[in-house]
Parts: C-alpha cells; structure tokens; sequence
C-alpha cells in the first residue's frame, strides 16, 4: 500500500524523475534561488508517494500567506518515468488527500496545482470531485528542434523590422560561461535597481543567478543604445528547458523596440547551448491580468507560434467552508 514519505535529495536525483530538472524553476536552480527569496513567507513541505520504498510520484509544495502552493507557482507534481495509468491515478489520489491535510493542518484557505501533458486527466479526475476549480492558462514556447528558418516561421510579421533595427543599433555585451566577468552582471544588477527604484531582493539570490549563468546555465544579454544600457535580458537553463527569466527596459526609450532583438538572439543562444525548449511565459488572457500584463503577453506570443495550454486547480477552502 502506497504511503506519504518526507521529500529526500536522493528522489530528486533519481533518473525516473529526471522531468524535475528540465525545467530551472523546479531544478537545481529554483532549489537554490526560491527559498532565499521567499525563504521566510513559505515553508518547504514537498513530499513523496511511496511504495515498497520506491518513490511513485514526488509533489513540490510550500506552505504559507494562506496558500499551499509552491513559491508562488501552483504546486508541481511529477510521476515516475513508466508508471502505469492504475498507479498514476492512485498516487494522485494520495497526493490530493496529504495536500487536503496540509491545507487543514496549517490552516491555509488556498491550494492551487498545475498539471502537464503527463497527469492531466487523473489530476482532474481528483481535483473535481473535491471541489477544485480549474482554470485553463497558455504559455508560449519555441522548439528549438527547429532551425532558425523554422524558428523564424513561428515570429509575427510585423517583428521582423524590429529585430533588423535592434541588430543595427543595439550594442551588445553578454555575461556567460564564455564571458562570466562579474562587472557585467554588477552592472545588470543596478541597472534593474534603477528601473525598478529600488532593490528588490537579497544579494545571495542575485549571486545564485550570476553563479548559475556562469556555470553555464543560460546568459544575460545587455543592450545598449547610443553608449547607454537599456535593456537586459535574462536567460536561466534547466536539463532541457531554457526559461525567459527577466526582461528590464528603460522606460524613457519604450519609443525604440529595445526588447525584440535581444530576446530572438536568446532563443537562437539556447538552441545553439542544445536546449530543446525555450519557455518564453505565460500569456495572460484579457480581462484575467492588468492592461501592462496583457501587452508583456502579447510581446512574448509574437515569437512563436506554439502555445501550450495548462490548467490550474483551484480550492478555496475557507470561501467554500464561509457558504
């Protein structure tokens, strides 16, 4: 009978669930980034579905601000390589009731969880019965199987004078594994703290990004224009996955299309780094996100054609319990 086990390194290492590392945001990376920044708002309470020892499924979950989530994100849940259908749906259903005693124990009034193309219909056929609302979230992505002509086939029209301008006119200087000066990266750093106006995070999350692009884990593209910078972008990497982690601007030259040049030349980067995905974000529908995150969404969807659509599950338990 299968059994809830406390989430171990050696889990995470095993080969059956090597999907964990493709993405930087549940791999190495997000392992290292996410606790120093949201370290002291979520409490690490990921674990595992147990049989006979043998790990069948590992759920990655925090708990904390009202919500069992992970870091912010939905819950992540990864099966073993090879499960069959039976198990899948068993092991989700154990994941569903541990999170259901989690939210009870902490007494938190929100969980959400996010599926894939793997546990899509198991994970709703536990979610609905339990009161889950789902809700369907698209995110743009290049396969980077694809040559640059096919690349190039996925990029709307009207962006393609915009990449020749920046090509022309945008000089470029990129921290990476082959230039990891650290001058580089110290001057994206007050670059975004002079966008932003402020600093917005601890120094040891900035080093753990610096440190893991110059590992070789992605790069950061610095753009300038007329011997000033004015944008940066940044690149993390997971096993597979390349993720479109930041992209900063200065605002006052919004007027030139700063950003377009530099984040193709990325996605031609990661294919090049032999990456076989590049996530670019989510595309936030229209009346669900704010006016400026519907435009970030419609700059990233005009770089590919392929969007993948997720679902995300929903309990508010305390809404639920106050009806």
């Amino acid at each position: 009978m299968p059994e809830i086990a406390r989430l171990t390194a050696a889990m995470l290492t095993d080969p059956a669930f090597a999907a964990i590392d493709a993405h930087p945001f549940t791999g190495g990376f997000g392992r290292r980034y996410y606790p120093l920044v949201l370290g002291d708002k979520r409490r690490d309470e990921s674990f595992a579905v147990v049989e006979q020892s043998q790990p069948l499924l590992l759920a990655l979950c925090t708990v904390g601000e009202d919500t069992l989530d992970f870091y912010g994100m939905p819950i992540q849940i990864f099966a073993r390589a090879g499960l069959s259908a039976d198990e899948l749906i068993v092991a989700i259903d154990m994941a569903f009731a541990q999170f259901d005693g989690l939210a009870a124990a902490t007494g938190v009034g929100r969980i959400t969880i996010i599926d894939d193309a793997t546990n899509a219909a198991p994970l709703k056929q536990a979610a609905e019965p339990r009161g889950y609302v789902g809700s369907n979230h698209d995110y743009a992505q290049a396969d980077l199987s694809k040559d640059e002509a096919g690349l190039r086939q996925g990029l709307r029209r009207r962006f393609k004078p915009f990449l020749n301008w920046g090509q022309r006119s945008l000089s470029l200087e990129i921290f990476a594994a082959k230039n990891p000066d650290p001058a580089l990266f110290q001057k994206y750093q007050e670059f975004h703290r002079k966008i932003a106006g402020r600093t917005t995070r601890q120094q040891d999350s900035w080093d753990v990004m610096a440190d893991w692009i110059a590992a070789g884990h992605g790069e950061l593209i610095l753009a300038s224009l007329d011997g000033e910078l004015v944008a940066g972008t940044m690149i993390v990497d997971g096993t597979s996955t390349a993720f479109y982690a930041s992209g900063v601007y200065d605002r006052e030259r919004f007027d030139k299309p700063l950003g377009h040049w530099p984040l193709w030349l990325a996605i031609l980067n990661a294919r090049e780094r032999g990456l076989q995905v590049f996530d670019i974000g989510e595309i936030p529908h229209e009346g669900a996100a704010s006016g400026k995150e519907v435009n970030i969404g419609y700059f990233k969807s005009g770089f590919t054609s392929t969007i993948v659509t997720r679902t995300i599950w929903t309990s508010e338990r305390k809404i639920q319990e106050s009806q």
